[in-house]
């Protein structure tokens, strides 16, 4: 799928504080649309376990990080399973029975159909699955204590965190573990209507780590200020560094490595400004 060539481009505003500081081993891991995001060569060598919240039914980032390190995965998500998977696409292989969608038997061959098959690929061996809501009760849910204490005494992890507004809740209990933790990277949700709650985040988190890039979601728009909706801001741990890097001069979103959420609509372009 390519992006409309006729979308305008509109320009999203973010304040001076969150601008990336510069990173020349930037990578793009996942696909080329929703779910891809971009983290170091710096991150990746130095990481030796993966953590992703959120996965739905796109787990290609964590698949991406495994392929490049073999190290080992734990995802979590508990709105899916095979089970769900499996329900799901002999649902949608039955309605193909039903005239007319008969004629168009090649609809049996959608990614929905192929999930159950991907699911098992996946998560075997050294990738698991937790089928646990992060921030929920003690029966169903998990935390990062738990989290982490799943993970061998040691091991430097890298966390993903796309959990649809729940990450305001997890991310102070992240603190306990920065020292083991390489690099982050967070979808902040309703930023329009939690802005200061995001600067707060942020802010606490640019302690122990360098903002190293953003990039807005282009599918839920901008407010009259120019403020988006979601944003993905990736932090690396300072320590992977031996020499502070300067703010970054590039412009966002960057060719060859951002790309829309959504393919309809032009990215943003982000400008960052002291005052806002």
């Amino acid at each position: 799928m390519t992006v409309n060539a006729e979308a305008p481009q509109l320009v999203a505003h973010l304040p001076r504080c969150w601008k990336p500081r510069h990173r020349d081993d930037l990578v793009r891991l996942g696909p080329k649309q929703d779910g891809g995001y971009v983290v170091t060569e710096a991150i990746i060598r130095h990481t030796d376990f993966v953590v992703g919240l959120g996965v739905g039914t796109d787990w290609n980032f964590e698949e991406d990080f495994h392929e490049r390190k073999r190290c080992p995965v734990h995802c979590y998500d508990h709105t899916i399973s095979l089970g769900r998977f499996t329900m799901d696409a002999l649902r949608h292989s039955a309605m193909l029975l039903v005239p007319p969608r008969l004629r168009n038997i090649g609809r049996f061959y959608e990614p929905v159909n192929l999930l159950p098959l991907k699911y098992i690929s996946f998560f075997r061996g050294d990738k698991k699955h937790y089928r646990e809501k992060i921030g929920g009760d003690a029966a169903r849910g998990t935390d990062f204590r738990k989290i982490f204490s799943r993970i061998p005494e040691g091991d430097k992890v890298f966390i993903k965190i796309d959990i649809e507004g729940g990450e305001y809740t997890v991310l102070p209990g992240l603190s306990d573990f920065y020292h083991r933790v390489t690099g982050i990277v967070v979808e902040f949700h309703h930023v329009i209507f939690l802005r200061e709650e995001v600067r707060k985040h942020i802010s606490e988190l640019k302690r122990s780590f360098d903002v190293v890039h953003v990039h807005a979601n282009n599918d839920l728009g901008l407010d009259e200020r120019g403020t988006p909706d979601v944003i993905e801001v990736t932090f690396e741990n300072k320590n992977l560094r031996t020499v502070a890097e300067k703010e970054s001069e590039r412009g966002y979103p960057i060719e060859s490595l951002d790309y829309p959420n959504s393919m309809e609509y032009a990215d943003f372009k982000l400008l960052f400004e002291s005052g806002i």
